[in-house]
């Protein structure tokens, strides 16, 4: 599939953090075909490289699945430590938990709070670290995508990019202990978002074939819902 210019092969995702049935691998392929061919959702950061897509991924699973079934693989956290730290940061927080609750078992809304989550998580992190070119270097893989990293869980990292990438997750989980609780409202506030989004689509008397169309006219309130964040940079939504 094209996206932002580059051919992302969705069934030759980044390796996931969590341990995965090929029933579940292949559902969520399914998945994020669809939401991306029906140009359903408005959420570009978060669906707009391989490697934002495998975090989607991983936050889906740790929705959709029973939470005392869910199981780190750590051969493959080492290969990701920037995913590993956001998947961490993010999963932690009770808020997170409740959606899980909400999620549990049902693969769209999963994948609904799944996007919408990383979205505003990528723009937060893109936010802190833009004017911060030593960290911001290890981050761009997360916002565009390009061929550099195409084979990066076939081969060891180089010294570079493992410093590069130890660099970064240093800077992010010292950005979120030193604003924890602004981090904890953005995910309240997200929480907020998507029960909004979700009782909204409920209230329709057709029902969808998925949760997830009701999003196409959103850009305006998610934008919106945005701007009231504690925000240095006014850009849209989308990133």
């Amino acid at each position: 599939m094209l996206i932002n210019g580059i051919e992302i092969d969705l069934s030759n995702l980044e390796k996931p953090l969590l341990l995965v049935s090929e029933d579940e691998e292949l559902l969520f392929q399914r998945l994020i075909q669809s939401t991306l061919e029906q140009g359903s959702i408005q959420c570009q950061l978060a669906l707009s490289t391989r490697k934002s897509i495998s975090i989607v991924r991983d936050f889906w699973l740790a929705m959709y699945k029973d939470q005392e079934k869910l199981y780190i693989n750590s051969g493959h956290a080492l290969l990701y430590p920037i995913r590993l730290i956001i998947f961490e940061l993010v999963t932690q927080v009770e808020y997170f938990k409740r959606l899980s609750k909400k999620a549990f078992e049902d693969e769209w809304l999963s994948l609904i709070y799944a996007v919408v989550l990383l979205q505003f998580v990528l723009k937060w992190i893109k936010e802190r670290f833009s004017d911060n070119k030593e960290v911001y270097e290890a981050l761009k893989v997360l916002y565009r995508a390009t061929d550099e990293y195409v084979d990066d869980d076939q081969t060891s990292p180089s010294r570079e990019r493992s410093i590069g990438q130890a660099i970064a997750v240093k800077a992010i989980r010292f950005e979120v202990r030193e604003n924890s609780e602004e981090f904890a409202s953005l995910l309240n506030q997200t929480y907020n978002f998507v029960n909004y989004l979700y009782d909204k689509e409920n209230e329709t008397d057709e029902k969808e074939t998925t949760k997830l169309p009701s999003m196409l006219n959103e850009e305006e309130t998610l934008n919106l819902f945005y701007s009231k964040r504690y925000t240095t940079i006014k850009a849209t939504f989308t990133g």
